[in-house]
């Protein structure tokens, strides 16, 4: 049971300092910072810092083989880098708590691809999640019934492109894991969005337009919004199961949005809010699906062998 509490509180430490990055990205936005610097910034530094820590304290974990170059530039560009892009946009468009839910969609966008490819089957506790999550989406974009979207148009793109880049990045990062740590995935995911964004302006001369106040911020979104939060999540994994991680993590949006109201006074209606529960139950409903897909293998599999 140590093991246990141990692991909710570093994958519920990870969620508070998701849960609070966001608030301190819209911070950012309403002091008139550019979101795209914010994006290059959280990337560039977080690059940096992840690698010195690589290098003292994991260096084998920064080599990775030639034939897999192609797939760190793909995962770094259409992954980590459109992730964190969309996502930072869609704060900037709207309010934090829209934004996280509105990414939250991206497991209903991985059960729906699944569908499509047959690696899953539409069951009762599947169907009652893509139900819910497309409900909660529909009711946190509307914000009430009878008004007109409660959401801006750029803010729904970007919402909704967060959530598909993010569907990917789940799904093509899963391929990465089957033969390097997490870190390496991050580190390259890192260091290739800094490189797309070399191409924006090279992170040094975004450095020289912002005072050192706004370069704490900075250093603090790289630290507690990417790294430190990374850690803590994988620290948790190793006390947890991947279900109790990833369901422990769906507080995530219930922090950023508690702490949106309390911190930059942002309010949701009460449909949203209604939205954000729906969202939530799908959310949790994939991953109670997954651990029964899991037992029902292992069952399988246990009687394969005892009548073999």
């Amino acid at each position: 049971m140590k093991d246990q509490w141990r692991g909710f509180f570093f994958v519920v430490m990870a969620a508070f300092l998701w849960g609070l990055s966001g608030n301190v990205a819209k911070y950012l936005f309403n002091q008139q910072v550019d979101p795209l610097d914010v994006v290059q910034m959280r990337l560039f530094l977080s690059f940096v810092f992840l690698l010195f820590y690589l290098v003292v304290v994991h260096r084998s974990l920064i080599l990775i083989r030639k034939e897999d170059v192609a797939y760190m530039i793909i995962f770094g560009t259409f992954g980590v880098t459109a992730v964190q892009s969309t996502y930072l946009l869609a704060i900037s468009q709207t309010n934090v708590a829209t934004a996280i839910f509105l990414q939250y969609l991206a497991p209903v966008l991985v059960l729906g691809y699944g569908l499509i490819r047959g690696q899953e089957k539409l069951t009762l506790p599947s169907g009652s999640a893509l139900f819910f999550s497309v409900l909660g989406g529909f009711l946190m974009v509307k914000g009430n019934p009878g008004a007109g979207l409660a959401v801006n148009i750029p803010g729904l793109t970007a919402g909704l492109a967060s959530a598909a880049t993010f569907a990917f990045y789940t799904l093509y990062g899963k391929k990465g894991l089957a033969s390097y740590s997490p870190w390496t995935l991050l580190l390259y995911g890192f260091g290739v969005g800094s490189v797309v964004f070399s191409f924006y302006r090279l992170p040094w001369l975004t450095l020289a337009h912002y005072s050192w106040r706004e370069w704490l911020f900075f250093i603090y979104i790289a630290l507690f919004a990417s790294i430190l939060p990374f850690g803590f999540y994988f620290k948790g994994l190793s006390y947890l199961s991947p279900i109790k991680t990833n369901l422990t993590s769906t507080l995530e949006p219930v922090i950023a949005g508690i702490l949106a109201y309390l911190l930059l006074g942002e309010k949701l209606t009460p449909w949203q809010v209604l939205g954000c529960v729906f969202i939530l139950a799908g959310v949790i409903l994939i991953q109670l699906s997954g651990l029964r897909q899991v037992r029902s293998s292992l069952n399988d599999a246990i009687a394969k062998t005892r009548t073999g």
